[in-house]
């Protein structure tokens, strides 16, 4: 059995360290450093530490340059208790950073358990547990950023792995020198570097025997594409593909500034659970620009992470399908809706509102279910002389004793000035564009059997004020901070 398959630490290196070298790589990696902004003065410093050679490299490069950044330098390294080796591999972190005085923060986690709960793969979910574990660690110790040991292998393998599932110019881009919290010291260097520097430094660290598991798909980009790619067609596709990473990077910033323009027209509202997208603004967008506020709009809801371009077209093709009510559902249970001029994209759909409130005069009625609040009164014919926009008159003695305001209802039909017979208050809506969920929200005004008014919008004529009306009933809908 191979040293690999037994996953031991192993301690590979010369007698006499070649320190010409080992400084032009230190230089390296300090310039990137510095170039990229990656560290301020004084700032605590999160070194991620898995224990494999690429992170105990991050952690030996750190150490020695911190003095030079003033960065307060700690290490964390998370349990996944994925494999039977992975408390060896703690205790070896532990044991480092004991020797190298470098404060050291461990989580243990049961990472098959949340991959099988939140309906994820096993690397999805050890990624996703590993940057949630980083980041309550970073606010715990009021650390300012956290250090990956991303080199610029990992940069190619990331570029490819986006390329085959389909990404926009943001996946290209491959892994950012800086994403919010995290930095990644080591971008501008390769894995055979980062090996050579192993053997300059006599460091010890651990072989993952995940990482020449095949069935995962960015080993079989590691360990079978990227050098299929080399032998038969380039055998510079790693520097090849760095550049377009860098390439992407630039032109998406430029890109990004022009669409955060854009956005502030085409984006009525978002918060947690939708961003809503006016679709009249939307449409005359280029269609590079369509793709990035939705690409933005999923973000924000759901993160970067895992969408794909197929996601996003499926948003366009709804967009440009006729007429309303269209939906579809995405990953990450994501729901979009088209409504005639609105693109509603949500991690749930609204439902029809259903209520009903007996009309009391004078008096008020607030509507919990939409938040709406309505003023019910009496008038004098005399006096409707000065009418308001945000008020609607209806002759009172035209109505039924006992009148409702209540949501729609299946039959609902009004009988409109100027029309013969009466119309079905579904057509009547779909005829003025009002998108289905909001048609339930729009009360109206109505006996048992007859709707007199869609409030806010028509009267029926048979409710209507004419010459012989002598009282007038006045509903006004009254605004504040919450209802305007």
């Amino acid at each position: 059995m191979t040293k690999k398959e037994k996953n031991i630490y192993i301690k590979v290196g010369k007698a006499n360290t070649e320190q010409r070298e080992n400084n032009m790589m230190l230089q390296k990696i300090n310039d990137y450093i510095i170039k990229n902004q990656l560290f301020s003065m004084g700032a605590v410093v999160i070194a991620a530490v898995s224990g494999g050679p690429d992170s105990v490299v991050l952690l030996h490069i750190l150490k020695k340059l911190a003095p030079a950044h003033n960065i307060n330098l700690v290490a964390a390294h998370l349990n996944h208790q994925l494999r039977d080796e992975a408390g060896e591999e703690e205790e070896f972190v532990r044991a480092l950073c004991q020797e190298w005085q470098i404060p050291f923060y461990c989580k243990t986690l049961d990472v098959k358990k949340a991959a099988a709960d939140q309906k994820k793969g096993i690397e999805e979910a050890a990624r996703d547990c590993r940057y949630q574990y980083f980041n309550e660690l970073k606010q715990e110790i009021q650390a300012h950023c956290v250090a990956t040991a991303h080199h610029r292998d990992d940069q190619a393998e990331t570029i490819l792995l986006h390329l085959l599932r389909g990404s926009g110019i943001k996946g290209l881009r491959g892994i950012l020198p800086v994403n919010g919290y995290l930095v990644r010291p080591l971008l501008g260097v390769n894995r055979a570097a980062i090996e050579k520097y192993v053997e300059e430094n006599s460091l010890s660290y651990c072989i993952d025997r995940s990482n020449y598991d095949l069935s995962f798909l960015r080993n079989r980009v590691r360990h079978e594409l990227i050098p299929y790619l080399q032998k038969e067609f380039n055998p510079r596709i790693m520097d090849n593909l760095d550049m377009l990473g860098l390439i992407a990077r630039e032109e998406y910033e430029a890109m990004e500034i022009e669409t955060n323009k854009l956005m502030a027209a085409a984006v009525l509202s978002y918060n947690e659970e939708q961003v809503v997208i006016d679709s009249r603004v939307f449409v005359t967008l280029h269609p590079a620009f369509q793709r990035r506020i939705i690409l933005s709009a999923l973000g924000r809801l759901k993160g970067d992470y895992g969408w794909s371009a197929l996601d996003v077209q499926l948003i366009m093709d709804l967009h440009q399908k006729p007429g309303s009510a269209k939906k579809i559902k995405l990953r990450k249970s994501i729901w979009v809706r088209k409504t005639y001029d609105h693109l509603i994209i949500g991690d749930r759909l609204e439902k029809e509102i259903d209520y009903c409130y007996p009309v009391i005069t004078p008096g008020f009625i607030s509507v919990k279910e939409t938040g709406d609040k309505f003023c019910f009164d009496y008038m004098a014919m005399e006096e409707c002389a000065k009418r308001s926009d945000d008020e609607m008159y209806l002759d009172y003695d035209k109505l039924a004793k006992e009148i409702f305001l209540r949501s729609r209802k299946a039959g609902d039909r009004i009988s409109l000035p100027g029309m013969e017979g009466r119309k079905k208050i579904k057509d009547y809506f779909i005829d003025k564009k009002i998108p289905l969920l909001e048609r339930s929200r729009i009360p109206l005004l109505a006996s048992q059997d007859e709707v007199y008014a869609v409030v806010g919008h028509s009267i029926s004529r048979n409710a209507g004020v004419d010459k012989n009306t002598s009282t007038v009933l006045v509903i006004r809908r009254e605004t504040d901070e919450n209802t305007k």
